[in-house]
């Protein structure tokens, strides 16, 4: 019996950590918006770098590993009021075009085991949908467990878009008539910090 005890309490454990990590690759995680931000920076005249972000943005991780993150355009911060008007208008153009959409597939069977505290780099290949255009985004995330709950997702490395493939030149030429700048830098750095709740 004493040479049992250890061996049951042992096996109960695994089974224990087996239903938990099977149950976190079923369940659904929602992105927490107050604890989250995702933000683009602009490069004026080869010298003047800016910062923005967007105030609005929803996303989910489901069980099966698909990911979705839905930017509203109109909600973006520059920190001027004509010219978050002016992004609106002429670059984003947000009466045809009010969303940005990100999607992507991860594998949940290798996120279940991350343990607390720790973190893991996985790669994602998102397909990015802004102004009526789609292109793919391949890139590496840090996925950090903070609780059992909580998960917060950074880029492992900077992420640059090229606006061109988005038909988005002649919104930035625009901008650039308005604001008397001979150049705006047509690659845009993009980050962000991602809290992902697990849903109960």
């Amino acid at each position: 019996m004493t040479a049992f005890y250890p061996i049951c309490k042992i096996t109960l454990l695994s089974l224990c950590c087996l239903f938990f990590m099977s149950h976190m690759a079923r369940a659904d995680w929602i992105l927490d918006k107050e604890n989250s931000n995702l933000s683009f920076g602009s490069i004026k005249n080869n010298t003047i770098g800016e910062s923005n972000y967007f105030n609005e943005i929803d996303g989910r991780v489901t069980g099966n590993g698909e990911i979705s993150l839905l930017i509203e355009l109109n909600s973006i911060e520059t920190w001027v009021d004509i010219r978050n008007d002016r992004m609106k208008t002429f670059f984003f153009e947000t009466d045809d075009f009010p969303l940005a959409q990100l999607r992507g597939q991860i594998d949940m069977t290798k996120f279940a085991k991350l343990g607390l505290g720790s973190q893991q780099i996985i790669e994602v290949a998102f397909d990015l949908s802004l102004h009526g255009h789609q292109q793919t985004v391949e890139t590496e995330l840090v996925v950090i467990r903070v609780s059992q709950e909580k998960i917060i997702v950074v880029p492992n490395e900077i992420i640059f878009l090229d606006l061109e493939e988005f038909d988005l030149l002649s919104g930035l030429k625009k901008l650039q008539e308005l604001a008397k700048l001979p150049i705006i830098s047509s690659s845009v750095p993009i980050t962000f910090n991602l809290t992902f709740l697990q849903i109960p």
